[in-house]
């Protein structure tokens, strides 16, 4: 299986999560991995192609974009609140847009 973008132990750090427990870490994980999967999509190119644009690596942006989209999910678990929410700008979509691909890839 290829490597996480971001670790368990970023992912723990942007949610203030200091104490280990498995199931909540193998939950922790599948967040991050579905904030990757989302991220990424989002972005309208490979994984691949967001390495090489970061030089090598998967753009610090990128990852920091993952890590808050992740947190978020950690804290509201469920698809609708009671509470008034609004977007914080300059967060997720502010990380994400120079990354996105405006036009369709030709094949």
């Amino acid at each position: 299986m290829e490597e996480d973008v971001v670790t368990l132990e970023e992912l723990k750090a942007q949610m203030n999560v200091d104490y280990d427990d498995e199931v909540n870490d193998a939950y922790i994980t599948r967040l991050g991995r579905a904030a990757t999967s989302s991220i990424i999509r989002r972005t309208r190119r490979t994984q691949e192609e967001l390495t090489a644009i970061g030089g090598g690596t998967f753009p610090e942006d990128l990852r920091l974009a993952i890590a808050q989209l992740a947190a978020h999910w950690y804290r509201v678990r469920e698809a609708v609140s009671g509470t008034s929410q609004a977007a914080v700008p300059f967060t997720v979509d502010f990380l994400v847009k120079p990354y996105t691909r405006l036009v369709k890839k030709s094949q």
